[in-house]
């Protein structure tokens, strides 16, 4: 039922206040001006389940001159984040030093290797390129961590309400990476409920724009430049 209902609301069109939304968020994009030609980094992140991976497909359907840069695919291999009890939404869960080196290099432009995480393998199985684009989307919760938003020229905070974002993860962590219901609602209080609020501290204030996914799977702009 759950699964049905996630997929339904997917299939449904934009509504007019999403479009305007999204249409906002890739003028200020198109807009911003890097230091010396080099490229934008763009830090997407906020609580799982929240929109941000939709928001990021639907950008790239409109932007030009964009690469994405997935953050969740620089978690430490899962055998070696049991050990200490941490996922993915903990910066220890996460091979930082090789994420800073590859922001380091996008800054630079130069292309990188991006690891690509494998859920059935547990770790990192292949590497994927990413390419200094105009526009770098950096996609991930950590994104908007106190310890990496630093890293970034602009910052985009999406969020939805805990309903909104158990339902999706539930789904998600079900469907894909098969866990059992409550091991997947475990995931949820860890690092919804436990880790993004410690990590993430002030980042509605530091945030440029912060956008709201509603229930029905839409966007609403909470937060804009002047």
């Amino acid at each position: 039922m759950l699964k049905e209902a996630m997929s339904a609301s997917k299939r449904r069109s934009p509504s007019k206040e999403t479009e305007v939304s999204l249409q906002r968020i890739c003028d200020w994009l198109a807009g911003l001006e890097g230091k010396e030609g080099a490229p934008l980094l763009v830090g997407i992140g906020g609580p799982g389940g929240g929109g941000k991976s939709y928001l990021v497909e639907s950008l790239l359907e409109k932007l030009d001159d964009v690469s994405v840069l997935h953050l969740d695919d620089f978690r430490l291999p899962r055998a070696d984040r049991k050990k200490h009890g941490r996922y993915g939404s903990h910066p220890e869960g996460n091979d930082l030093k090789r994420l800073r080196e590859v922001l380091e290099n996008l800054k630079q432009g130069r292309a990188v290797q991006q690891p690509v995480y494998c859920p059935e393998a547990g770790s990192a199985t292949r590497e994927r390129t990413v390419e200094p684009e105009r526009l770098v989307l950096v996609d991930g919760e950590i994104a908007v961590h106190t310890g990496l938003r630093d890293e970034f020229d602009a910052l985009i905070l999406v969020y939805a309400h805990w309903r909104t974002q158990l339902n999706a993860r539930l789904s998600r962590d079900m469907e894909l990476r098969h866990c059992d219901l409550e091991k997947a609602i475990h995931i949820f209080l860890e690092s919804n409920l436990r880790d993004y609020p410690r990590f993430s501290e002030g980042i509605e204030e530091e945030a440029d724009v912060v956008v709201y996914r509603t229930a029905s799977h839409g966007y609403r702009i909470h937060k804009f430049p002047a």
